[in-house]
């Protein structure tokens, strides 16, 4: 019976639907949908806090005409942050590669449309720039010029950064600073890390890359929680898992990280690093061919113990993490690459080494190396080799010599009484260049013609320069009267300021002082005496830190 009158139900339903005739009357209307384009003017979508982010969104009508009947909501990491339809906001979230949403509301309809771009705001310190360490009134002091990109002028100038944040004086006698990171994969923090060598006070200490807060001090880190005997730091560097603590005398003391992912881990041992199998001829560090990249697998020195060229090995495979740290290898050079009269990089010793320096065209599997040479005649050279990748198995690393070429206008630059500083380009296909100064006087060695050009004056001795930013676009040049300068015109567009054309070809000099200067991008004073100046990557991938 149930199942009788549900059939019935059913067929009566269908016969009403059936008969049923839609007499509505309905206005079918096409949408006027809306693309929504966001852009900041910050090519890469970096910002510091306190920086003003811009936008003016592209807004996209699909039947071409603007619908004016809108509501905006901007957002960043979450945070209704503007209801405007151009941004102007004053970064005050920090966060990492997020998404700046711009929501777009008809109100017509009810319909929202939404676009997006992706920005980063760091803290104000966690940026590009260049970092300054000096002297001044007896006591080291540390600044911090923070950067953009390209060809334009610090956006900031932090002084006395560490005394501000910490609350107290750094320290005394200071001798270098060096950046660190941590692996790129889950890091620890973005941002470099930065190791203050100096004597006094509380001798090397670290301070954190994003907001300058003093994190250890080295003595903190050897297995003692003090330094080896007659020990003085003059530099701290930080590889993947190889830490290096050296001495004002060259002796090097070593730590093994247990992790690339975080900043200290393991302790510094009280053995000197050595370079022979019975462990007793000590590896001189005083003159190391930093790099702030080290796919390479190391660094390489100068050992004035052995007078030769040694490679110090921090490998890690990519794919099992297994290390092999803190071997001291020697090249090995086929002897067919020398000509008659060359000096060998495993026999030195009728050789004075004045500086090496790396490039970065090589391929991934070596690294071309730049040295500066003096015999006992008085004759100057550039040395060129490039050093194969380090691994595990090697005993030996292969390295190609490539040639021995004098400088024979060097003599009158560096004569053993004047001070001298160096910097070589790192992009050497682009910019063929390294500066040696003589005093106050820059110097630009031209590599294509093999030539020396004086390139510039200052009113006070230089005491450090920098080349490596942006593709070697700007030198930062440090003065024992405390100014600080940036340089531009390496490498410019036409119509811009530029070296080779006003140095090179014009043979004429630039002349730093108070005036105006064509060539000048940053000029500022009371700084102190500077020890050291370097341009800080904010970020480890810049670094090809792998």
């Amino acid at each position: 019976m149930k199942i009788h009158t549900l059939f019935t139900a059913i067929f009566l339903l269908f016969i009403v639907t059936s008969c049923y005739k839609d007499k509505g009357n309905y206005d079918y209307k096409e949408m006027n949908d809306i693309e929504v384009t966001v852009k900041v003017e910050d090519e890469y979508g970096t910002y510091a806090l306190g920086d003003i982010v811009t936008s003016t969104p592209e807004l996209t009508f699909a039947l071409g005409q603007e619908n004016t009947n809108l509501e905006y909501e901007w957002s960043f990491a979450g945070k209704i942050i503007s209801h405007t339809r151009n941004l102007e906001w004053v970064a005050d979230t920090i966060a990492s590669s997020k998404a700046l949403q711009l929501a777009v509301l008809d109100k017509g309809t009810g319909v929202t449309y939404f676009g997006h771009t992706y920005i980063s705001v760091s803290s104000k310190y966690a940026t590009d720039g260049w970092v300054v360490l000096s002297e001044k009134d007896g006591n080291s002091t540390l600044a911090f010029l923070s950067h953009r990109n390209g060809f334009n002028p610090p956006t900031g100038v932090v002084r006395d950064v560490y005394q501000m944040i910490n609350g107290h004086p750094m320290g005394t006698g200071p001798m270098s600073v060096y950046p660190h990171w941590t692996s790129q994969w889950d890091p620890e923090e973005e941002a470099s890390w930065l190791w203050i060598a100096q004597k006094g006070g509380q001798g090397a200490l670290e301070v954190s890359g994003s907001s300058y807060q003093q994190k250890v001090t080295l003595s903190q880190m050897f297995l003692d929680q003090a330094y080896p005997e007659g020990f003085t730091p003059a530099a701290v560097m930080d590889l993947q898992i190889l830490s290096l603590a050296i001495g004002e005398d060259g002796t090097i003391y070593t730590r093994v990280k247990e992790t690339n992912k975080l900043f200290n881990t393991g302790r510094f041992i009280d053995r000197p690093l050595t370079s022979d199998a019975k462990g007793e001829v000590k590896v001189d560090g005083s003159m190391i061919a930093y790099v702030r990249f080290d796919y390479h697998g190391g660094l390489l020195c100068y050992d004035k113990n052995t007078s030769q060229y040694l490679h110090i090995g921090d490998y890690v495979d990519y794919d099992s993490g297994e290390t092999r740290v803190g071997k001291v290898l020697p090249l090995k050079v086929d002897e067919g690459d020398y000509k008659e009269g060359d000096a060998r990089l495993n026999n030195m010793r009728d050789y004075k080494v004045h500086f090496i320096g790396a490039a970065a065209e090589g391929s991934d599997f070596d690294m071309p190396y730049m040295a500066v040479i003096e015999d006992q005649m008085g004759k100057f050279y550039l040395q060129r080799f490039t050093v194969d990748w380090y691994n595990e198995n090697m005993k030996e690393i292969p390295t190609k010599f490539e040639s021995q070429e004098e400088m024979p206008s060097l003599g009158n630059v560096i004569n053993g009484s004047s001070k001298n500083c160096f910097t070589l380009c790192r992009y050497q296909k682009e910019a063929p260049y390294m500066f040696i100064s003589k005093d106050n006087m820059l110097y630009l060695y031209y590599m294509t013609s093999g030539q020396l050009y004086p390139c510039a004056q200052f009113e006070s001795t230089i005491t450090s320069m920098d080349v490596n930013t942006y593709n070697n676009r700007n030198l930062a040049v440090g003065l024992e009267n405390g100014d600080v300068i940036i340089l531009k015109g390496i490498r410019s567009a036409d119509g811009e300021p530029n070296l080779d054309r006003y140095v090179i070809n014009e043979r004429k000099i630039i002349q730093v002082t108070d005036a105006k200067n064509d060539f000048v991008l940053f000029h500022e004073k009371d700084f102190g005496r500077v020890v050291q100046i370097f341009y800080r990557w904010n970020q480890k991938w810049n670094e090809y830190f792998y």
